[in-house]
């Protein structure tokens, strides 16, 4: 065997018995197999199955480059899949969980903490609720897609698209928002050509998603929101799956509220960024409401910093984007109350926003 440097000089002949003997290929290798071993570029596959353990030796094998590439299109049962049901998740949300997911041994009460923990936590929550809301609404938003004025073969693009699942969510949240998407869609369809979209379902999404903000906007009607983040599944037929949602709905309103209750009274820093809690008993229910979502959205993304959400260079998806959007909406309006009703009658509403400016950097 004849053997080079990648990146040097020279050449050397090695023996075919010392080849035999002391040299493996080891291009490719398990994270167990390769602890102890140093290479001069690690080139590693990540999960959300991969344990933080596995991470660090992954990432510590090359002397020169260590390279991870992140699987966000990961299903543990390929088999059994449903296309379009789940958002793809992005690498940096992936790894979040990577750096979550213990694979050392812990304490018997520990355990228990955690998974009561994860089955209550917002994520979870959310998951089964937007997993349900897409099963029980689909029959619905399928008869609208048809009736849209769209063509056979658009229709079939749609079906096929990994965008599909994010365009039926943003109908659930025009609707969740007031809006007549039934009425709407069509005239959303129908008003410019989908003959050169490469990706007809991303296409519509972004229509629909740009008509929501500007329609919402102009009304300002109130969102008929899950925590004040995630928009209410409307029309639901079937009696199961709307007791389904209905129980996980409420789940996160007392989750949330639970959450906000113990930071404000723990005095948690990242409470301090929206305003002191009023005295007085309704104002101050008030208040906590909107602390809720924040605490809410801090839940569903495993925030722990100072900052009451983050920094927005963290945010990974639109999902993420669009319900930091309302959270920072409920920072305003959490500072707002905050204020004596004096302070609220008479102080310009551009000294609200510079502190809820304040709160949020910190």
């Amino acid at each position: 065997m004849t053997v080079t440097r990648l990146h040097g000089g020279g050449r050397l002949h090695l023996p075919a018995g010392y080849v035999a003997e002391h040299v493996e290929l080891a291009y490719a290798s398990t994270a167990h197999r390769c602890q102890g071993r140093t290479v001069d570029t690690a080139h590693a596959m990540v999960s959300p199955m991969t344990t933080r353990e596995l991470l660090y030796v992954l990432m510590t094998r090359g002397r020169e480059a260590n390279r991870l590439y992140v699987d966000t299109h990961y299903d543990p049962d390929p088999q059994t899949a449903h296309d379009g049901m789940t958002e793809p998740v992005g690498a940096r949300e992936v790894l979040a969980g990577v750096l979550r997911h213990e694979g050392a041994d812990v304490a018997a009460h520990e355990m228990i903490r955690r998974a009561h923990d994860e089955a209550e936590g917002m994520e979870r929550l959310s998951a089964e609720y937007l997993t349900l809301a897409t099963v029980a609404q689909s029959g619905r938003w399928d008869d609208l897609l048809a009736r849209s004025g769209l063509t056979d073969d658009e229709l079939v693009a749609v079906q096929e698209s990994e965008a599909r699942g994010p365009l039926l969510a943003a109908f659930r949240d025009a609707e969740a928002r007031g809006l007549d998407v039934e009425a709407a869609f069509p005239r959303l369809v129908t008003g410019r050509s989908l003959a050169d979209a490469d990706d007809v379902a991303a296409v519509l999404h972004h229509r629909v998603h740009r008509w929501t903000d500007a329609a919402a906007g102009r009304h300002q009607r109130p969102g008929n929101l899950i925590a004040g983040l995630i928009p209410r599944a409307q029309g639901v037929t079937d009696p199961e799956l709307a007791t389904a949602l209905a129980e996980r709905d409420q789940a996160m309103e007392n989750r949330a509220r639970t959450l906000a209750a113990q930071a404000a009274e723990a005095g948690q820093p990242w409470v301090a960024g929206l305003g002191k809690p009023p005295s007085e008993p309704a104002r101050r229910q008030r208040w906590l409401r909107e602390v809720s979502t924040v605490a809410a959205y801090r839940d569903r993304w495993h925030l722990t910093t100072q900052r009451p959400l983050g920094a927005e260079a963290d945010v990974t998806s639109i999902e993420q984007q669009t319900q930091r959007q309302r959270a920072q909406a409920a920072i305003q309006r959490a500072v707002a109350i905050s204020q004596p009703a004096t302070e609220q009658a008479a102080g310009p509403v551009f000294e609200v926003e510079r502190q809820v400016q304040r709160g949020v950097e910190r």
